[in-house]
């Protein structure tokens, strides 16, 4: 079913690998279109990592954004709006909710959404960023071997529509991916103060080991800075450091 920007189907491998195949079969495709889909037989997280959700109970949807000049070096603030946008919508129905970096969104040390984004450059500049989003909304088993999952119907004890979800979810992805377009500053600084773990001593892992740092920073190009307890700053790009949970 296709209502103006909201595309809802039964089942589908992928919603990101659907909006992808849309956009090569150049179907017309506007700002802000999204796809839902009750099922996904091939989700993803990020590493290529499976993502586990139950039909029907949970949000798994993908959001087209296009980009108007943000050159392909400076995409960080994309992943910021995105995040900052699923812990809009999280934050008015609870509390405890933080960004982990890059963008996975925790309720207190679970995690309870998800984000995938897949960027396409033209030239020096980004074309189109293809948002995957998978919230748990409704799901109270999980039997994957995911660490820490959490639904927010296990915290609020209520049930949400997951087709309302994405419609509000979408409205706050606009006003924050204006925000990257426009006033990257300001969001960045509205990223820091979400996020998880920020200031707090903690165990990491790279690839020398473990050790316990306190994430001190995220630059704008989203690498994390993070002091461990002799007082270096080490510095890692994404997938160079683990969080031990």
């Amino acid at each position: 079913m296709t209502t103006n920007f909201l595309t809802h189907l039964d089942e589908i491998e992928s919603t990101n690998e659907w909006m992808l195949q849309s956009l090569k079969q150049n179907k017309n495709l506007n700002h802000g279109d999204m796809v839902m889909a009750d099922f996904q037989s091939n989700g993803r997280g990020q590493m290529n990592n499976h993502w586990e959700s139950e039909r029907g109970k949970n949000l798994l949807c993908s959001i087209i954004l296009f980009p108007k000049r943000m050159q392909a070096n400076a995409q960080f603030p994309i992943s910021e709006a995105v995040a900052l946008a699923v812990a809009d919508y999280l934050d008015i129905r609870s509390s405890f909710i933080s960004v982990k970096w890059p963008n996975d969104i925790y309720w207190n040390d679970k995690k309870i959404a998800g984000i995938l984004i897949e960027n396409n450059l033209s030239g020096n500049y980004l074309s189109d960023c293809i948002v995957g989003i998978g919230l748990n909304l409704n799901q109270s088993e999980f039997k994957s071997d995911a660490p820490n999952p959490i639904s927010l119907n296990t915290i609020t004890k209520r049930f949400f529509d997951p087709k309302t979800a994405a419609k509000r979810i979408r409205i706050h992805l606009m006003s924050r991916f204006w925000q990257a377009e426009n006033t990257p500053d300001i969001l960045h600084e509205e990223y820091l103060k979400k996020l998880y773990r920020r200031d707090i001593a903690a165990t990491y892992k790279d690839a020398n080991g473990t050790f316990i740092g306190v994430i001190t920073d995220v630059e704008t190009t989203g690498h994390i800075v993070i002091k461990d307890e002799s007082g270096n700053l080490r510095r890692y790009a994404f997938k160079e450091v683990q969080f031990v949970l």
